[in-house]
């Protein structure tokens, strides 16, 4: 196994090589320094290595200019692009440019260094190609086969249970976008595959910022997929990192949530899915929901829906356990948990099994707040009622509650 670091920052060399003779003993790192040495000519034999760690800032060089470089010569290893946080515009140019993964260097911790090396260099280091390396395989691979006008797919980036997600961009420009592919084996469910159209549909009625924005949609060989906006800011997991967030900037969040709710229940829609991954913050700061595969519209939940149980266990309403009819105040509920989350740091439920969550928000009331939040108290109790028609009726209702009790005067 030997690697080869090119950066000009000594620090992150000697980390990243050390993170690599951490995870194998015997292997052989290069710590390259831009500074003090040129770009390898011809004479420099790349093939010798099993994979390149290449930073797009280098100093006197270019690290784009750089990796185009060595992608047109034949005895080119894997290479992995550093880029910087929010640089997705690079990351974009660099996957175009050939590189074979791209990895944020204030986020890059040991566990995503090594899968990312295990990744493009699986064949000289694992004798078996492990489960999870698999699995990914097959999303590259997928990526690469759907094509869609107009747009390259670059990079999976994110997998769920109906959907693989990857980096991609217009072929026209770099700016980057996500595209959304169904997994094959839901495609074939003729109900799945109709709420992903129907996810399509529903947002792009929906005219606000608060919502991701919709670029198209389509089947490719037989893969449906959805190409929306890109996201630098993350998903508010990401923001949260298991901790809490300060009281003031965990209510400001929320209050937003309340603004982007009040828009898509003025379209009829209910989301039925709040939860973290689900709301994305863009470079300013500001919030979109996104994910709206199991949403629908509020008449097609009265009278189709009953007896119909989807959600996120920790996350859903009462209602939504108990398979009853759904209205604005089940999306209430579950904006409610998560302000608990970002205010507390934990979960407003634990339990061994979704099910046993589930049952928590049916059954237990939920834990009062310590002495330091106890001015947010009657708030938590009407968002988390559940008896529905204690709660707040809707987001207006909530809107106007925290305007008289935390931003009066401002």
């Amino acid at each position: 196994m030997r690697v080869l670091v090119i950066d000009d920052d000594p620090d992150l060399r000697n980390l990243l090589a050390h993170y690599i003779r951490q995870q194998w003993p015997a292997g052989d790192v290069e710590e390259y320094d831009p500074l003090e040495r040129d770009k390898p000519g011809a004479t420099f034999k790349l093939g010798a290595y099993d994979v390149i760690i290449l930073d797009y800032m280098l100093g006197r060089g270019d690290g784009l200019q750089w990796l185009a470089d060595f992608k047109k010569r034949p005895d080119c290893p894997p290479i992995i692009f550093l880029t910087g946080a929010g640089n997705e515009i690079i990351a974009v140019r660099a996957m175009k440019a050939g590189a074979d993964e791209y990895q944020r260097k204030q986020e890059l911790t040991k566990e995503r260094l090594i899968t990312a090396i295990r990744d493009v260099a699986h064949d000289k280091i694992e004798k078996t190609v492990p489960p999870e390396i698999a699995a990914r395989m097959e999303g590259h691979i997928l990526g690469a086969r759907v094509k869609i006008p107009g747009i390259k797919v670059l990079r999976l980036i994110g997998e769920g249970g109906m959907s693989r997600v990857y980096l991609a961009s217009r072929e026209s420009d770099d700016e980057p976008l996500v595209v959304k592919i169904l997994r094959s084996e839901v495609t074939q469910e003729e109900r799945a595959l109709a709420r992903f159209i129907e996810e399509y549909n529903l947002v792009e009625r929906i005219r606000t910022r608060h919502v991701a924005r919709i670029h198209s949609h389509g089947v490719s060989d037989d893969n449906a997929y959805l190409v929306m906006e890109f996201f630098d800011g993350g998903d508010l997991n990401k923001r949260l990192d298991n901790k809490a967030l300060p009281p003031e900037e965990a209510l400001r969040i929320f209050r937003e949530l309340m603004f982007a709710l009040g828009d898509i229940h003025e379209q009829g829609i209910l989301h039925r899915d709040l939860k973290p991954q689900n709301l994305m913050f863009r470079s300013d700061g500001s919030l979109a929901i996104v994910d709206f595969g199991i949403a629908k519209h509020i008449d097609s939940v009265d009278n189709t829906n009953k007896g119909e149980i989807l959600g996120t266990p920790r996350y859903m309403s009462p209602e939504q356990v108990q398979g009853r009819a759904l209205d604005l105040r089940t999306d209430i509920y579950s904006a409610g948990v998560l302000l608990y989350q970002m205010m507390l740091g934990s979960h407003l439920f634990e339990g061994e099994t979704a099910v046993e969550v589930a049952l928590h928000h049916l059954n237990t009331p939920p834990p009062g707040l310590p002495e330091r939040l106890q001015r947010f108290q009657r708030l938590f109790d009407k968002l988390l009622e559940k008896d529905r028609d204690a709660r707040f009726r809707n987001a207006d209702e909530v809107i106007g509650y925290l305007s008289r009790k935390f931003y009066q005067g401002q």
